[in-house]
């Protein structure tokens, strides 16, 4: 299913039920009995939080943290890829698809790849940032595979870059584009350099390849060696890549501050609903932490 389909089924669900719940509790209060919807209330409300508690993402971030110490002495490999810039807002998936597809020795711009899945003004999701590297890959016969992985660990990060594996992670990004607040958010896609380790915790790094970041720079991340590098503290990266409540509160896909008053009301009211599908998402397992996708080798038959 394309990506405007998934957004446009997901948030008109999650719509539908909200606008339902808020209907009928009002009306089998009032002309049913009160108990009934006190008693609706309570069961949506204790099961909405066993799910929370069960499946919301910090819940399953002590799992990426554990790690072995003997990885965290050694030193990882740092990998490098050409740098392509995002050609539109949304378009930080078809970035990385590109960057992915040129280190293999395919040539393809964001125009084409759009062509084949995703959405200019949403993005692309990543069963078909998945899919379209499979197929391309399909296509020219080169026996290479992506593998989504769904609560990743920081060791399966390491191992994938140490066998020069390219990675791609899902984060709670800051989202610096006109119209947005200065606290916006959006799930984005980079390309994972390195890790890098030390003796003290506060100096540990992940240094990523970001399709949002150019040559003018990021003021909410240090720049890497090379152009397009982000430097994120590692516990920062944890929080964002497990999509740590603090970032997911603030999710914004349509602009809030623009001169049209009544636009901006309606916006923020499609962003809750944005926000609260991903929190469903998430209690609900559709959604998942912690993805990472690698490109690897076919395993031989």
């Amino acid at each position: 299913m394309k990506t405007k389909n998934l957004y446009i089924l997901g948030i008109g669900i999650i719509s539908l039920l909200f606008l339902i719940f808020l209907g009928v509790i009002p009306f089998v209060f009032f002309f049913y009995s009160p108990f009934v919807a006190l008693s609706i209330v309570s069961i949506c409300s204790i099961a909405g939080l066993i799910l929370y508690m069960i499946h919301i993402p910090e819940y399953h971030m002590g799992k990426f943290h554990t790690y072995p110490k003997i990885i965290k002495i050694q030193k990882s490999r740092k990998q490098r890829f050409t740098y392509h810039q995002s050609q539109y807002s949304f378009s930080c998936g078809h970035a990385v698809i590109q960057m992915t597809l040129e280190r293999h020795g395919i040539i393809m711009n964001q125009d084409d790849i759009l062509k084949i899945s995703g959405d200019k003004t949403l993005g692309v999701t990543s069963w078909e940032l998945e899919s379209t590297l499979n197929e391309i890959f399909a296509q020219k016969g080169l026996p290479l595979q992506a593998r989504s992985n769904y609560f990743t660990t920081y060791s399966q990060l390491f191992h994938a870059i140490q066998q020069e594996k390219a990675v791609i992670v899902m984060f709670i990004n800051h989202f610096s584009e006109e119209g947005f607040s200065s606290q916006a958010n959006y799930p984005h896609f980079a390309l994972l350099n390195t890790i890098t380790m030390s003796s003290e915790e506060s100096k540990n790094r992940a240094i990523l390849t970001s399709p949002s970041f150019g040559s003018y720079g990021n003021k909410n991340f240090s720049s890497g060696e090379h152009e397009g590098e982000i430097v994120i503290p590692f516990q920062q990266f944890q929080e964002r890549f497990y999509a740590g409540s603090k970032f997911l509160n603030h999710l914004e896909y349509k602009p809030t501050h623009t001169k049209n008053r009544w636009r901006n009301g309606w916006n923020r009211f499609l962003n809750f609903l944005f926000i609260f599908a991903f929190y469903v998402g998430y209690c609900t397992t559709i959604l998942k932490p912690g993805l990472a996708i690698f490109v690897e080798p076919v395993p031989s038959k």
